[in-house]
C-alpha cells in the first residue's frame, strides 16, 4: 500500500514541474557587465561623448539575447539628451546580450553625473550605474596635454642621449672625467770641460 502511494506522489509531481517549462532555470538572475563608457568624459563644446555600451548575461556568465534595456539619464545637472530630446531609451540586447545607448548628446552643464541602465528578461531584472561626467572643451585640453606631453618625452630623449654620450666619452678615457695631465718638458744642463792655460 505504501509502494503505490510513492508512486502516485511521484506522478503527480513529476508533471508539475515539466509544466512549469523550466521555472529554476527562468529564474536565474541578470547581470549587466559594462563594456564601454564607465568614467568617460563628455565635451559639452563639440558635443562630442563616449555613448555606453552594455552586456546583459545570466548566472552562467552566457549573453542573454532580446532583453529589454533602459538606460536613464539624470533629469538635474550635468546630464544629456537622447535622439527623440528624452532622458530615457529602451532597446534591446543583440544576439552577443549587448545594447548601446546610442544617440544622446550631453547638456551644457559640467560635472559628474550616472547613467541607469535596467535590464530585464522573462521576469528577471538587473541595474548598472555607469558613471560619466560632462567638461567644456575636453577635446581641446586633451590634445594640448598630449603635445605637452609629447614635448616632455622628448626633453627626456635628449637628456638621455647626452648623458649617454657623456658616458661613452667617460668610458674611452678610463672612466674618468679629469682631463689627462699636462706633458711637461725636462730641461737637463751639462757643462764642457774645463781647461787652465797660462796668460794669452
Amino acid at each position: 500500500m505504501l509502494y503505490y502511494r510513492v508512486l502516485a506522489s511521484a506522478l503527480v509531481y513529476f508533471p508539475i514541474a515539466a509544466a512549469s517549462g523550466g521555472t529554476a532555470i527562468d529564474q536565474q538572475p541578470l547581470k549587466i557587465v559594462t563594456l564601454q563608457g564607465e568614467g568617460a568624459v563628455n565635451d559639452t563644446k563639440t558635443k562630442t561623448i563616449t555613448e555606453p555600451v552594455v552586456e546583459v548575461r545570466d548566472s552562467r556568465e552566457l549573453p542573454v539575447a532580446d532583453a529589454e534595456v533602459i538606460f536613464q539619464l539624470p533629469t538635474m545637472g550635468p546630464s544629456g539628451l537622447f535622439p527623440d530630446r528624452s532622458r530615457i531609451l529602451k532597446t534591446k540586447t543583440n544576439s552577443q546580450g549587448q545594447a548601446i545607448a546610442s544617440g544622446y548628446v550631453p547638456n551644457d552643464e559640467t560635472g559628474r553625473f550616472n547613467i541607469k541602465a535596467t535590464a530585464t528578461s522573462a521576469g528577471r531584472t538587473a541595474t548598472a550605474i555607469i558613471a560619466q561626467s560632462n567638461a567644456r572643451d575636453f577635446v581641446a585640453s586633451e590634445k594640448k596635454m598630449s603635445k605637452a606631453r609629447s614635448r616632455r618625452w622628448k626633453i627626456l630623449a635628449i637628456a638621455g642621449g647626452a648623458a649617454a654620450t657623456g658616458g661613452i666619452i667617460a668610458a674611452t678615457r678610463g672612466g674618468s672625467s679629469a682631463p689627462p695631465p699636462a706633458v711637461v718638458p725636462v730641461i737637463s744642463v751639462s757643462t764642457g770641460p774645463i781647461t787652465v792655460g797660462g796668460p794669452h
